[in-house]
C-alpha cells in the first residue's frame, strides 16, 4: 500500500485534530496544535515540538501535521492514538503526576511512556483497516 499525498494526510488530520482532547497541546495545553509526535501518538504546539526535537528522536520523533509528509503506519499511529488516550494510559498506568510535570524527558522517559509506547503499536497493528482511508472521501 502507498503513502498517503499530502492532501490525503491533511484530510486525514483535519478529522483526528477535531476531536476534543487533541484540540489542545498534550504538554502545555496550548489550543489547536499543529504538531505531533508520533512515537507517543499525541499533539503538541510549536513551542513544544522544538523541546521533543531536544530530547532526540530515540525519545519522541515529531512531525508537522501540516507540512510535513506522512507514512501510512504514522498516520495509522495517530488514529489509534491521540491526546485523551495517552492521558488516560498515563493516568491508569501510575504515570498521572507525570502529566503535569515540568520535566518531558522525565515523562517520555518514564515506565508508563515505554508501556504506551507499545500499547500504540499493538493498537496501530489491530487498527489498521480503520485508520480513516483518505482515498476515500
Amino acid at each position: 500500500m502507498t503513502d498517503p499525498t499530502k492532501g490525503e494526510s491533511e484530510n486525514v488530520f483535519k478529522i483526528l485534530r477535531a476531536q476534543k482532547g487533541n484540540k489542545t497541546c498534550f504538554d502545555c495545553q496550548a489550543r489547536n496544535p499543529t504538531w505531533s509526535s508520533v512515537t507517543f501518538g499525541v499533539y503538541i504546539c510549536l513551542d513544544c515540538s522544538s523541546i521533543h526535537r531536544n530530547m532526540g528522536v530515540h525519545i519522541s520523533f515529531v512531525r508537522s501535521t501540516n507540512l510535513d509528509s506522512w507514512q501510512l503506519n504514522q498516520l495509522r499511529t495517530m488514529k489509534v492514538g491521540g491526546n485523551a488516550s495517552a492521558m488516560e494510559f498515563f493516568t491508569r498506568h501510575g504515570g498521572a503526576s507525570l502529566l503535569s510535570d515540568t520535566d518531558p524527558k522525565k515523562k517520555y522517559s518514564s515506565r508508563a511512556a515505554e508501556l504506551y509506547k507499545e500499547e500504540l503499536a499493538k493498537r496501530s497493528q489491530r487498527g489498521c483497516r480503520q485508520i480513516p482511508n483518505p482515498r476515500r472521501r
